[in-house]
């Protein structure tokens, strides 16, 4: 935290007064919010804490990530802080299920949108997309999907590659585990041939041990939404309204850099980001 001396005191006070109603003038043009979120002064959004660069857990115990800062600018568009988002770490098992017993308002967890989950929760705009991948073994024999026929393979409980591998990959077994580092350990240890994940996190943990590498055919294109519970139209409304400006103000050029410093990942990431997914 920076400091500052008695006599920058008024001139730090009148700064503060100018970007406070700057941000509330934001938060006035944006689309109402529901009268049970406004009247708590806080939105409870769940983020995922073992999925970088989306989200993970930083040194200080707290979530950070690409989706974590997204859930703080709610924060600041609902309420003019960062703060008054109130983030709580989710599974993949436990994000819907968090979302539709009230313990969250809003799930921001690397969640894809697809029609089985449209039956059961509602969705924002798509603000990412991308196709998964498959960390194997530097020293792995696969090297494209065709090669993990009676292989097997390590997901996150919940993980929506499932379907997808089932119906492609002949004779693949799949071993489903609670968290992505109980996958790299499991795949460290030699209990699977590979570990299925969203690309963007795959591609980071690649770069982050040195023994395993990247399958670069991808598999099961998908793309991403905030979640919502059913018939919540006001809500929807706002955050796609955020959705809107975070990439009209840039938001994502600047925080992209702060978590991926790979060039490979970043450029996967923006595109990701930045770009209009391909017709599905």
């Amino acid at each position: 935290m920076r400091h500052f001396t008695r006599n920058f005191g008024k001139v730090l006070l009148g700064a503060i007064f100018i970007s406070g109603i700057g941000t509330l003038a934001q938060a006035k043009e944006m689309p109402s919010l529901p009268n049970a979120i406004k009247e708590k002064g806080e939105i409870r959004i769940g983020v995922k804490c073992d999925s970088p660069p989306f989200g993970a857990t930083g040194t200080s115990g707290e979530p950070i990530g690409i989706e974590v800062e997204m859930a703080k600018k709610i924060g600041e568009f609902a309420f003019g802080a960062a703060d008054k988002a109130v983030l709580s770490c989710v599974t993949s098992e436990s994000r819907i299920s968090s979302l539709n017993s009230g313990k969250v308002d809003l799930i921001l967890a690397t969640l894809g949108r697809f029609p089985a989950r449209e039956e059961v929760i509602d969705f924002s705009n798509i603000y990412f997309w991308g196709t998964s991948n498959v960390l194997v073994p530097k020293d792995s024999p696969v090297q494209k999907l065709s090669d993990l026929e009676n292989k097997s393979l390590l997901i996150v409980k919940g993980g929506s590659q499932i379907k997808w591998l089932k119906e492609n990959i002949p004779g693949l077994s799949l071993l489903q585990l609670n968290t992505t580092a109980d996958g790299v350990q499991a795949l460290r240890q030699g209990r699977a041939d590979g570990f299925v994940g969203d690309g963007g996190l795959i591609y980071t943990l690649a770069a982050n041990y040195d023994d395993l590498r990247v399958v670069e055919e991808g598999l099961d294109l998908g793309v991403n939404g905030i979640g919502l519970r059913k018939n919540e139209p006001e809500l929807k409304a706002f955050v796609n309204a955020v959705l809107d400006e975070l990439r009209n103000e840039g938001f994502y050029q600047k925080v992209i850099p702060e978590f991926v410093k790979e060039p490979a990942l970043a450029k996967v990431m923006e595109k990701g980001f930045l770009e209009q997914p391909p017709k599905l």
